[in-house]
């Protein structure tokens, strides 16, 4: 395989790729989060900006929306104890343009329904105005995460208004 080597940068150290990966998806985000809204979000299925498979997210954030304020979908079951990171595609628009922190918004996972007492709750890191990041989290306690059934995206911090995609959201293991 062969790929262009971007012109800003001034020097490669290692170069690794991953040939296969052992991985249980959680949520594919072609279909709605509809398990839990805050009635500061609305969630719908974008057709047009995704990153795999039919539909990503599309969650549209208020301006009133405060610190804890959450979002989530019901999974079956699944047992995840095996696994190490979580995976996933992430992309957010805001009016400021800014860049957002690692920690403002969060992942959680949990054994009850709507996110109600998280497993893990895990940072996304901090994010580039407009671009689609891949973001890779160590899950914190994974030998607990035996019947995951919910899956949330928590708005941790004062955004303000902003519009935030989710896709393909997956657990790996480290090999």
């Amino acid at each position: 395989q062969r790929f262009d080597i971007p012109s800003g940068l001034s020097m490669i150290q290692n170069l690794y790729y991953r040939s296969k990966v052992d991985y249980v998806r959680l949520l594919s985000c072609n279909s709605v989060m509809d398990e839990n809204v805050d009635s500061d979000f609305e969630v719908t299925a974008d057709t047009k900006i995704k990153k795999q498979g039919t539909a990503s997210n599309r969650i549209v954030i208020a301006d009133g929306a405060g610190a804890g304020d959450i979002v989530t979908d019901s999974i079956a079951s699944k047992d995840i104890s095996q696994y190490d990171y979580l995976e996933g595609w992430i992309k957010i628009t805001r009016s400021s343009e800014a860049a957002t922190s690692a920690g403002n918004l969060k992942i959680l996972l949990d054994d009850t329904a709507n996110c109600a007492s998280p497993l893990e709750t895990l940072d996304v890191p901090a994010l580039t105005d407009d671009t689609w990041t891949f973001f890779r989290v160590k899950l914190s306690n994974p030998e607990s995460d035996t019947e995951i059934i919910s899956v949330g995206l928590e708005y941790d911090s004062d955004l303000g208004a902003c519009t935030v995609w989710l896709d393909d959201i997956s657990v790996v293991k480290n090999d």
